[in-house]
């Protein structure tokens, strides 16, 4: 047995099934016509569930079930007279189903292009019965659903100095300054609920818009925004029913998937041409792909220039097609618009994408060219005079490694004057007289035959 559902679900599947046409309109039976219109011969044929009717039987102005609705609440009506007026207006519609094993004087089935739904009556009007004793008023007397109103007594509330609700008060701000705008407070008037862009009242009693009615009008303010857009779907799958982790049921899917016309969707994206565009605008995009140095303004000459385009790039896409893709690379060249296929499209926009990539690389590497030979005088002068002037002879010549002794003798002085003297003349051989020689073969214990001789002793 199906879960019964209230008129909040209604007016939630009557916008799932609005956005389900209007991607049917956008996606598939636009390009289907407009190819057919252009005289085109698709070789493809997409045959697709039209949901219309099941949108004329809910949002329908003169027999649909919100305006019925609607008529019904202004005559103080019930749910039961409701059912059985929709079901002899409708009684023709192969949309509409009487559910079994519930109360079918309530209740009403429709078939939506997701399943079936099964919809509960009761609150869509309101049920005014008399309290028993000992029950309190408000438990009996629900606010009706449809009418979304509340009562003056309970708005006049939040105008006291003791309530501390200001968020609630900030909300009813309007309607609390209408209701206080007469001494007589409260007078048995009924305001909106939830918000809405006008807060006028009939008869000075009640609103004069009902909750389908604010709905349908955000509904035709976003149709109308999506007609004037490019919009991009995405479409959500659900892998169970119950939203557990790590399940997967395959009948399921498979139902959201074929429910959600996706197998038709890419059918036509892998063999048929599902993208248009104009001759002006394919020109400007893709004319760089081709070697045209000229742009010409006249429609007959822009259709010349789009052919030698894509003249220009068939061995492209024949080479691609030569690669084992399934997904056809066609084009065709209609009266007002050149058609693609999803192939040919990603194809075009993948060289303009590797072109433009080029290009630019160019352009970086001859502005940065230009400017480096610019600045190229001034970093020249500035390393010039950063950099330290060298020659040979102020490079320092390795000092000798000496060991003087650890006895701390007369040697010590006697190295030191050696190593003066050899920072002195180091170009040149050291060159000792008689004395010298002598001096040093004393510090070594050496006796020498006193004869003046000249030696020459090279360290």
């Amino acid at each position: 047995m199906l879960q019964p559902s209230q008129l909040e679900q209604l007016c939630i599947n009557l916008c799932s099934e609005t956005m389900q046409h209007f991607y049917n309109t956008h996606t598939l039976k636009t390009a289907i016509e407009t190819c057919r219109d252009e005289g085109i011969t698709c070789g493809l044929e997409v045959d697709y569930a039209d949901n219309a009717h099941c949108i004329d039987l809910i949002s329908s102005l003169r027999t649909g079930l919100l305006k019925m609705l609607d008529v019904e609440c202004s005559v103080r009506g019930c749910p039961e007279t409701y059912v059985q007026k929709v079901r002899a207006q409708q009684k023709e519609n192969q949309r509409l189903f009487s559910p079994q094993h519930c109360d079918t004087s309530r209740m009403f089935g429709i078939y939506h292009y997701a399943g079936r739904v099964v919809y509960d009556t009761s609150d869509f009007l309101g049920e005014f019965t008399t309290p028993k004793q000992g029950e309190l008023l408000f438990d009996k007397y629900f606010i009706e659903t449809n009418r979304d109103v509340i009562p003056d007594d309970l708005v006049s509330i939040f105008h006291k100095s003791s309530c501390n609700f200001g968020f609630a008060t900030h909300l009813f701000g309007t309607e609390i300054k209408a209701l206080y705008s007469e001494e007589t407070v409260p007078r048995g008037v009924s305001f909106r609920i939830s918000p809405t862009s006008s807060s006028d009242l009939l008869n000075g009693d009640e609103p004069v818009s009902t909750l389908t009615q604010d709905f349908h009008t955000r509904l035709d303010n976003l149709l109308r925004t999506l007609v004037k857009s490019k919009p991009h779907f995405i479409r959500c799958i659900r892998p169970n029913e119950s939203e557990t982790s790590a399940e997967f049921s395959r009948s399921f899917v498979i139902q959201q998937i074929r429910s959600l016309q996706v197998l038709e969707t890419v059918n036509l994206m892998a063999g048929g041409l599902p993208h248009r565009m104009r001759f002006k605008n394919f020109n400007s995009r893709y004319r760089l792909l081709a070697p045209i140095k000229t742009v010409s303004r006249q429609e007959e000459a822009v259709m010349e220039e789009c052919q030698q385009i894509l003249e220009h790039l068939r061995p492209e896409l024949v080479r691609e097609d030569e690669s084992g893709s399934t997904v056809s690379r066609d084009w065709a060249s209609g009266k007002k618009h050149v058609f693609l296929s999803e192939g040919s499209r990603q194809l075009l926009e993948r060289l303009r994408t590797e072109r433009r990539t080029h290009y630019a690389r160019v352009l970086q590497s001859v502005w940065r060219g230009r400017a480096v030979r610019r600045r190229w005088p001034t970093i020249r002068k500035s390393l010039q005079v950063s950099a330290p002037r060298s020659s040979k002879s102020s490079r320092d010549r390795p000092k000798p490694m000496y060991s003087p002794p650890e006895d701390g003798s007369q040697t010590a002085g006697l190295f030191d004057k050696r190593m003066i003297s050899e920072k002195a003349d180091h170009h040149s051989q050291d060159r000792c007289d008689f004395k010298t020689i002598q001096k040093t073969c004393a510090l070594f214990g050496l006796d020498l035959v006193s004869r003046r001789a000249d030696c020459v002793i090279s360290v």
